[in-house]
This record gives C-alpha cells, sequence and structure tokens, in this order.
C-alpha cells in the first residue's frame, strides 16, 4: 500500500506551484482532485505541443504535472462553483491552493475561513509573498520571488543587469516544499490520533512563500553582508565571482564540450596535477597557493590549464579523472540527458499516453521508493486528465 494511498486532496489553483505539490503527493499514492477553471489550468496552454500544435488536452506540461489527478472543471467565482469546491472539501485531507489572497479572501477560500469551517483540514496557501505582511496583497509574478530575496542580484555578471532564474524555480520550489509540509501535518495529525487528542483541530494551516525560500537560498549572501558590507557574490561567466575559495572552481572548454571542474582540497589538486603528467609551471611557488589562485588570479590558471584539457573529450577526462582520483563534471546538453544510460537505468523518463493518439515522454521525481512509485511497465503511468473529464462523477 502506498504511504499516502488514503487521503484525499483537493487542490484548487492555476499554472505550476500547486500543481507541483500535489504531484508529488500523488506520487505517494494520493487521490487529487483538480479543480479548474471552466475554460482550464493556463498550463493546458503552456505547452510544449507535439508538432507545435496547440491542444489543451496534449500540454507536455500539464501532462508532467497533473497525471493520475481528476479534473473537475468549476468556475469558483460563482455560487455555483463555490459549492463544488465545498462539495470536496468536506471529504477532503488536504486543500492545496495557489490563487491570489485577495481572490481567495473574497470567496471565503482563505485559510481563516475555512480553518473555522474544517477544523480537521489541512489549508496549504503558496504565493510569492505570503499571507501575511505589508506584501502580502501586492500583484506577484514568480520573478518578483528572485527580486524580493535578493537572489537575482546575484546571478549574472558583475558589471551586467540581474538575471532571473529559468523554468519557473521558485514555483517548484515551493512546491516542493509545501508537499514536505503536508507531509509533517500528516504524521502530526496521525500522531494526534493515536494519543487520542480527538478534542482538539486535527488540521493545520500552512503559508508557503516562494521569496522566504529563496531569502533562504541567498542566506550566504546575507551572511556575507552582515559581516563585512557590501560583497557581490555572482556567478560570472566560467566561475563564482569573488567566491575566494580555492582553486580550481570553474567550467572550462574541452575537445567536444566543456566541463566543470571543482578541487578545493590540496589532494584533490595534486592528483590533477599528476593527470596532466606535472608540468614545470605547477612547481612554481605561485601556483602552491590554492586560495591566491582562486581569489586573485583564476583566469591566469584557467589559460594555463586549457590547453591540456582541448586535447581531450568529456569521456576521456572522466576516464582520466576516475583512475586519479580528482572531481570532475561533463556538461551535458539536454539531447545527451534523455538519452542518459544512469537515467535510463532508472527509468526516470516516463511514457503517458495521451487521450488521442501516441505517448508523450515526459520526467520522473527525483526518489525511487519500494511500494511507492514503481511501476514495472512505463506505459502503465496514469493518464493526465481531460478538461472538466471527472465533474460528473466526483460530484455524483
Amino acid at each position: 500500500m502506498s504511504a499516502l494511498s488514503k487521503i484525499k486532496v483537493v487542490e484548487c489553483g492555476d499554472f505550476i506551484s500547486a500543481a507541483y505539490c500535489t504531484k508529488l503527493l500523488s506520487e505517494f499514492g494520493a487521490e487529487v482532485d483538480k479543480i479548474e477553471p471552466l475554460e482550464g489550468d493556463s498550463l493546458r496552454r503552456h505547452g510544449p505541443f507535439q508538432g507545435d500544435i496547440e491542444d489543451i488536452e496534449s500540454s507536455g506540461l500539464f501532462i508532467y504535472l497533473n497525471s493520475g489527478k481528476r479534473s473537475i472543471a468549476a468556475d469558483i467565482q460563482t455560487s455555483q462553483g463555490q459549492l463544488v469546491v465545498h462539495r470536496l472539501l468536506s471529504k477532503a485531507d488536504v486543500f492545496v491552493t495557489n490563487h491570489p489572497l485577495q481572490l481567495r479572501q473574497s470567496i471565503g477560500l482563505d485559510a481563516t475561513t475555512l480553518k473555522a469551517r474544517y477544523p480537521n483540514l489541512i489549508i496549504v496557501s503558496l504565493s510569492v509573498f505570503g499571507d501575511t505582511g505589508p506584501n502580502a496583497l501586492e500583484p506577484s509574478q514568480t520573478i518578483d520571488a528572485y527580486a524580493l530575496s535578493g537572489t537575482a542580484w546575484v546571478i549574472g555578471e558583475p558589471d551586467r543587469a540581474p538575471l532571473s532564474i529559468p523554468f519557473f524555480q521558485a514555483d517548484y520550489q515551493a512546491g516542493a516544499h509545501a508537499a514536505s509540509a503536508i507531509t509533517m501535518a500528516l504524521i502530526g495529525r496521525d500522531s494526534a490520533i493515536k494519543s487520542n487528542l480527538l478534542n482538539q483541530s486535527l488540521g493545520a494551516s500552512i503559508d508557503i512563500s516562494s521569496a522566504d525560500i529563496f531569502a533562504v537560498a541567498s542566506g550566504t549572501n546575507g551572511l556575507i553582508y552582515l559581516c563585512y558590507g557590501l560583497q557581490k557574490w555572482v556567478r560570472a561567466g566560467r566561475r563564482a565571482f569573488a567566491s575566494g575559495g580555492p582553486y580550481p572552481y570553474v567550467i572550462l572548454p574541452c575537445k567536444d564540450g566543456a566541463i566543470c571542474l571543482i578541487g578545493r582540497a590540496r589532494q584533490e589538486w595534486q592528483r590533477l596535477i599528476k593527470a596532466m603528467g606535472e608540468p614545470a609551471w605547477t612547481q612554481l611557488e605561485r601556483y602552491q597557493d590554492l586560495h591566491a589562485m582562486g581569489k586573485d588570479y583564476p583566469q591566469e590558471v584557467d589559460a594555463l590549464i586549457t590547453p591540456w584539457l582541448m586535447q581531450f573529450t568529456r569521456v576521456e577526462l572522466l576516464g582520466m579523472a576516475e583512475k586519479h582520483g580528482f572531481p570532475i563534471g561533463p556538461l551535458r546538453q539536454m539531447e545527451e540527458v534523455v538519452v542518459s544510460d544512469q537515467l535510463k537505468h532508472r527509468q526516470f523518463f516516463r511514457r503517458i499516453k495521451l487521450p488521442n493518439h501516441g505517448f508523450i515522454q515526459v520526467p520522473g521525481v527525483a526518489w525511487k521508493m519500494k511500494g511507492q512509485n514503481e511501476v514495472e511497465d512505463s506505459d502503465l503511468f496514469p493518464v493526465a486528465p481531460r478538461l472538466g473529464e471527472h465533474t460528473h462523477t466526483v460530484l455524483i
């Protein structure tokens, strides 16, 4: 039996964060009812689409995030739609939403209102700024999480404009944090039941802020600022700019692409030198201080190492690294990732049948757990629901 097989989850939101949260719960067996607007979740129009032909039933991103769920189409801003929501909530263990706080408050789906009506419900809200504080009601997008947390300030080259993290990472991080918090809340609920604490609320209110998540992730920058003042630690080109760490910490070219070379320990540097044939320059006093090399003149050392790297392919360099014991990582392009022998062995990519014809290949999840998310035949992974497919079935 899957860990969450008896858990009923209602998802009411749009785009990635709520959908990813409930996808993770579904991987452990939770039953997920997804409430979509009558026109469908915006993910359905995001793609990618096979043959670049837009089809709301064949969006790759929607299928990836929503396979195995049930779709109920309802306009939650109408009284009829709200009746649908509450009918589902009356039987649910968990409610997950990423709708704006202002909308939730206007239709009674905010945590305070729901907690009074469903004291045993685990209520999860996902947003950029969270449900409290001066920014709680401000309009926001994923990019705001990077801006408010200071993350964007440290991404990019030092003298150029800040960059945004690609592919909606704030949304995925919020979804992952929410799934983890829900699991903890379910464990707490079970403990209370086993302890016969039935005279108290068994629910929980979980408020996830993606800006908070990235503020934690960029905490190193805050520490540096508090101790040393304004110190911009950013990635610039080949390396972590101004990281001040020992050499090497760099991406360098080789014969057929590029490799990531990270060796923070003296013995790792010595093993790399040995693999290079111990060239004369490595014996000079200037190249004995790894911290000076990493902080003061890393480009100079890059220029000395690169000609040697350019003689070999990524596979050849990886073989040398395994033989001599120094860390190296070949940089792979996406077309290489999708045919990776390692990922194939772990059955990471899944084939899911499309509603109309054929199959689509989507990523799996980052863990394997016996009896939880293993399927021998990859074609047996559940399909994504058609828009409103289960509306009548679920509500009968």
